[in-house]
């Protein structure tokens, strides 16, 4: 579902040149799980970031469902209509309600009537866990419940992936666990998600896959068991040792 092959991302500015994303390769397959771990400023963000096209890369291919995103004739918009993303911070309309939120792309860019649109949207707030919160505005919801609405948001656009840049980190500890929970039923009922985040119990209880990333490269991957238990390398075992 996705394929990355050699992703370059380099930031310069000010006589400095830094290699945020230094020749990543991997994979994602249908159905699977992939959580990327790591310090602050090892490049996983920025990496994620080129997975959607948000962020442009200098060097590599990335392809989403067989389709080359690094290609000059490929439609971004169209792929990203395919990739869900959930952010660190919620990104939700603050001047519409929490129902317009969920229905303004589906009408925009799936073409879907209103009445449609609104179906979707109050089905996708029950199954995350605040269908009473249809007629609020962002700013009278928690942490925790915008996130789950951002996460509603890109499920209504029915995507074949999910990407999530570190969805917790905003968030009051006593929030984080019913944005996991949402995460996790996602997981279970088979989407393919690619996760970066800090929340180690996550990645252990619900990857199929982890990735380990320090200054810009894959340091380490492998199972939750493999990584957990039996890292192989001096790096990876040094990070878990000052997390865990």
């Amino acid at each position: 579902m996705i394929r990355a092959e050699n992703v370059v991302k380099i930031f310069s500015g000010r006589g400095v040149t830094v290699r945020a994303v230094d020749g990543v390769s991997t994979t994602v397959d249908k159905g699977e799980v992939v959580v990327i771990i790591g310090p602050s400023g090892s490049g996983k963000s920025t990496f994620i970031r080129c997975v959607n096209a948000l962020e442009k890369f200098n060097g590599g291919h990335v392809y989403i469902d067989g389709v080359d995103i690094a290609d000059r004739k490929t439609n971004l918009n169209k792929i990203r209509a395919e990739v869900g993303m959930v952010f660190q911070q919620f990104n939700l309309f603050p001047h519409k309600t929490v129902l317009d939120n969920l229905t303004l792309a589906q009408m925009r860019v799936r073409k879907r009537s209103r009445t449609v649109a609104c179906e979707k949207a109050r089905m996708l707030l029950a199954k995350v866990g605040i269908p009473e919160k249809e007629g609020e505005y962002p700013s009278r919801l928690s942490g925790g419940q915008q996130q789950r609405v951002a996460i509603a948001r890109a499920l209504a656009m029915d995507p074949k992936v999910m990407l999530f840049d570190e969805p917790t980190s905003a968030l009051d500890p006593e929030m984080v666990g019913e944005v996991l929970d949402v995460m996790k039923q996602l997981a279970r009922e088979g989407m393919t998600m690619m996760v970066v985040t800090h929340e180690m119990g996550f990645a252990r209880e619900v990857a199929d896959r982890v990735l380990f990333m320090d200054e810009g490269k894959i340091v380490e991957e492998g199972t939750p068991e493999h990584f957990f238990t039996a890292p192989r390398e001096d790096r990876t075992k040094l990070f878990l040792k000052q997390v865990l």
